[in-house]
């Protein structure tokens, strides 16, 4: 169990308060947590406040509330948060922390003004107390290979990619927990930190002190790293310093928002690293997305579909000359397992169907 290291709400299984504000709250987070929801919606409508629960990648209505207790609920989410309650014209971020069953939960917390009023998003973290192992992401044998192989580099960069929610943080917490064994010293940044791991320096970017990722970067080359997990790239400075850290023979581990490996080489080219530089770095990409599983026709819990990219010395020179790897796309793509291709087999094995391959991937045209 996660120690409780600052003050937190704890959840009443016996609360009986099922008409108060307090009392509703305290009845949504039970629910969400024991459905295993990764986000909570609140929604207002005309009917009400409308609660939406986050499970397995779907969106389900759960309830309609009172709009009597709407403003009620939000401004004690927001209190709770440490939120500003006057401020409703803005978007705010907070957090909270919640115990349920000695289980600490954090939960994060972001506002929205719409149109009909402001809502709320609570997205819950420490769900999964059991670190994944790569073998248990659900690689490809072939796939696995490459990751690990990459895995044995002793400097450069690899990029795990996908949308929001497609597993990205696990699968760069499964590669740390491999490196492990090496007695180096490894440090990451991460926003926010998912998972405890002893024997690695994890840091908490906070923006609102200043604390962001590229000062963290700036601040890490003093502290004798060795591996580095950079939580994500987000802007040009903290992929210069990545890319730097890389290039100094630091083996750097980094997420990205991007659609398929290619997109990744794509994606920091167009941020403005030099593609001299990106090839010089980059040992490879890992994409991916999670699907629902299929289980004797009903679908519960999910699986990953991932492709790996690895940049060996024919695709860094295509990346040094950028307008040769535009034009090689296709090429490359050739040379491995696409999402697609490893969604087809995995559908093939009944891991998962082809409607829920179409849904995440969109269908084949």
């Amino acid at each position: 169990m996660v120690p409780v290291q600052h003050r937190s709400y704890r959840i009443d299984d016996d609360c009986i308060e099922e008409h108060t504000a307090a009392g509703v709250i305290n009845r949504l987070l039970q629910e969400a947590l024991k459905q295993n929801a990764s986000d909570i919606h609140l929604e207002p409508g005309t009917e009400g406040l409308v609660i939406r629960f986050r499970c397995d990648g779907q969106l389900k209505k759960q309830a309609v509330l009172q709009s009597d207790l709407q403003n009620l609920i939000l401004n004690r989410l927001k209190v709770m948060a440490e939120m500003d309650i006057t401020e409703k014209r803005l978007p705010q971020d907070g957090h909270l922390a919640v115990v349920w069953q000695e289980q600490l939960y954090d939960l994060r917390i972001s506002s929205l003004p719409l149109y009909q009023g402001e809502k709320l998003v609570l997205r819950i973290l420490g769900q999964r107390e059991q670190m994944m192992t790569l073998e248990q992401l659900g690689f490809s044998e072939e796939n696995l290979k490459k990751v690990q192989t990459l895995l044995k580099m002793p400097g450069g960069m690899i990029l795990v990619c996908g949308p929001t929610g497609s597993g990205k943080t696990t699968t760069l917490y499964s590669m740390l927990a491999a490196l492990q064994s090496r007695g180096q010293n490894i440090v990451t940044l991460e926003d926010p930190v998912e998972y405890e791991m002893p024997g690695i320096n994890q840091v908490q970017i906070n923006e609102r002190t200043g604390l962001t990722f590229a000062r963290g970067l700036r601040s890490v080359l003093r502290q004798d790293p060795d591996i580095i997990m950079v939580g994500e790239i987000r802007d040009l400075e903290s992929a210069e310093i990545a890319i730097r850290l890389a290039y100094t023979g630091h083996l750097v581990l980094a997420s990205l928002h991007t659609g398929n490996a290619i997109g990744a080489v794509k994606r920091m080219v167009e941020m403005g690293i030099a593609p001299h530089l990106l090839a010089s770095c980059l040992n490879g990409v890992v994409a991916q997305r999670l699907v629902r599983c299929s289980q004797d026709a009903s679908v519960r819990g999910r699986i990953a579909i991932q492709e790996v990219l690895v940049c060996d010395r024919n695709v860094k020179q295509l990346i040094s000359r950028y307008d040769n790897f535009l034009d090689a796309q296709e090429q490359i793509a050739a040379g491995y397992l696409s999402l697609a291709e490893d969604g087809r087999r995995k559908a093939e094995e009944g891991k998962t169907v082809q409607a829920e391959l179409d849904a995440v991937l969109g269908p084949e045209l």
